[in-house]
């Protein structure tokens, strides 16, 4: 009797070993997929940023690239996308949809992008969903960059997405 209590308690601990790994292995993948998560909302945020940045560089309409307009508000076009080479002013960006890589050149088209352009007016609390591409025009654009991924999800598992909004102003300069 005496061999069998040692094996019993050999496989007890063999057991509660098991189930020590399992649990630790466990924690270790929900810490690493936390992790990458994490990563991917900082690197959405980042490429929202970017496309903000790149255009805030850029006049805020096609008729004030020269200079002012004639007649504010009434001088600006509508917004609508350039070609890829020819963005030339802010409202530009507007439509605009193209994946990214994860990493410069890796082509996995990690995350989808896409860009929303409109005239928003402070009476409507710049709200988009009253936003217009054209008449009646407003010294307001307001820029909201989405970016979505398979790698942004909430804790049940959902897609989410970042959206970065950007509010542009124009000041007139003679």
């Amino acid at each position: 009797m005496v061999g069998y209590s040692e094996v019993i308690q050999t496989m007890a601990a063999m057991v509660l070993f098991s189930l020590i790994l399992l649990t630790s292995n466990r924690m270790i993948f929900i810490n690493s997929q936390k992790e990458i998560e994490s990563s991917a909302e900082k690197k959405a945020i980042t490429i929202a940023q970017t496309y903000i940045d790149e255009a805030r560089a850029l006049p805020f309409d096609a008729n004030t690239a020269g200079g002012p307009p004639a007649q504010v508000p009434e001088g600006f076009s509508s917004c609508g996308q350039a070609n890829l080479s020819d963005f030339n002013d802010f409202d530009d960006y507007h439509g605009l949809n193209e994946t990214v890589d994860w990493q410069k050149g890796s082509g996995d088209g990690a995350f989808n992008v896409s860009i929303q352009v409109l005239y928003v007016s402070s009476s409507s609390g710049f709200d988009m969903a009253s936003g217009h591409t054209g008449t009646p025009y407003t010294e307001f654009k307001k820029m909201v960059v989405t970016v979505t991924s398979d790698y942004l999800t909430d804790n049940n598992g959902d897609k989410i997405e970042i959206r970065v909004p950007y509010l542009r102003r124009y000041y007139k300069t003679q």
